[in-house]
Order: structure tokens, then C-alpha cells, then sequence
């Protein structure tokens, strides 16, 4: 997960080289939030969902969504966990462990959104030509998008993941909220 938050964060520092490494991060994760959802949470609609993580969010009712929730990750991650005093773990990919589990204002996040993060890394224009050794592979449903073949092809993964037509659900942490106060 580590790996691919720093992905996203080059990724972003390549498109947006004059934002503040949180602006460009955020950014870059709602710009590519179809690409996110549709490797890590297909059947979950990231725009609207909001998460009731005591987490700094720029969203106008500072209510945090995704990409506010995956900076704070992100920064967490890297030693800085006043960014999520409540505190976050990293479960397995495995079935029957939800993507997202919130108690308190901790954050229990599946390593599947490391497949999201990765998703948007590689398939950023801005990341054409880049080389990875090894027959690395990101798997959506039946296919197999081979790493090396993928880097800048975010259209073509938005029409993969437009074309299943599924259905998206906002995520609901009602019984959460009550805990939760914004972060200023």
C-alpha cells in the first residue's frame, strides 16, 4: 500500500508540478476516481461516499471522501500519524473482509485500494513510457491488464470499467457519524 500511495504521489507531481503535495495527491485521486473505484470498489460510488474518519478534508462540509481518506493513508503510512490520530490498518485481500471498516474514527482499509492507487499510476498519461521489469499484472474481473502494456491507458481502462455497467452505491456509515467532528 505504501508503494502505491508514493505511485500516485509522482504521478501527481508529474500533472500538477505547481500544487502542494496534498492538493496535487487529492487532485489527481478524484480526477482518476472511476479508474480508483473500478479496480479497488466497483460497485461503489466513490464521488458521493464520504467517510467518518477524523481526517483534514478541503471538501466544502468537511466531510472527508476519498481522496482526503487516501492522503491521510498515504501520509500515514510514511510516519506521519497525527494525519490519523484515530489510526489505520491494512487487512489482507481477501474475501469477506469489506473494503472499508470504521469504527471510532479507525480506519480497517482493505489492500485492494493498493490495486486502485496503482490503477490510476499506471494508467496516467503522464506515465506513458514507463518501464517496469517482470511480468507484473493488475486483474479486473476476467482480465489481465500486463503492467507493461498499460502504462497511459486511462481511457481505455475508463471504457473497460464504464462498459460493465454496473451499478454504483454510495457507502453508508450512518451509525458512525455521530462520533465524527471535522478536522480544522
Amino acid at each position: 500500500m505504501a508503494h502505491a500511495t508514493i505511485a500516485v504521489e509522482e504521478t501527481a507531481a508529474k500533472r500538477y508540478p505547481t500544487l502542494d503535495p496534498a492538493a496535487r495527491f487529492k487532485r489527481t485521486v478524484r480526477d482518476d476516481v472511476d479508474i480508483f473505484g473500478g479496480m479497488a470498489g466497483p460497485e461503489i460510488d466513490f464521488v458521493h461516499s464520504r467517510f467518518p474518519v477524523p481526517v483534514h478534508s478541503d471538501q466544502p462540509d468537511g466531510r472527508p471522501d476519498i481522496a482526503d481518506l487516501l492522503y491521510a493513508v498515504h501520509r500515514y503510512l510514511h510516519g506521519e500519524q497525527a494525519e490519523m490520530r484515530a489510526g489505520c490498518d491494512i487487512e489482507a485481500h481477501a474475501m469477506g473482509i469489506p473494503l472499508f471498516n470504521i469504527s471510532k474514527g479507525h480506519l480497517w482499509l482493505r489492500a485492494t485500494a493498493a490495486l486502485g492507487l496503482l490503477a490510476i499510476a499506471v494508467g496516467a498519461p503522464e506515465n506513458r513510457g514507463e518501464h517496469i521489469p517482470g511480468n507484473y499484472q493488475l486483474g479486473w474481473q476476467q482480465q489481465i491488464f500486463h503492467v507493461v502494456g498499460w502504462w497511459g491507458w486511462r481511457d481505455h481502462l475508463r471504457d473497460i470499467f464504464h462498459g460493465a455497467g454496473l451499478t454504483l452505491e454510495e457507502l453508508d456509515f450512518g451509525p458512525e457519524w455521530p462520533a465524527w467532528a471535522p478536522v480544522g
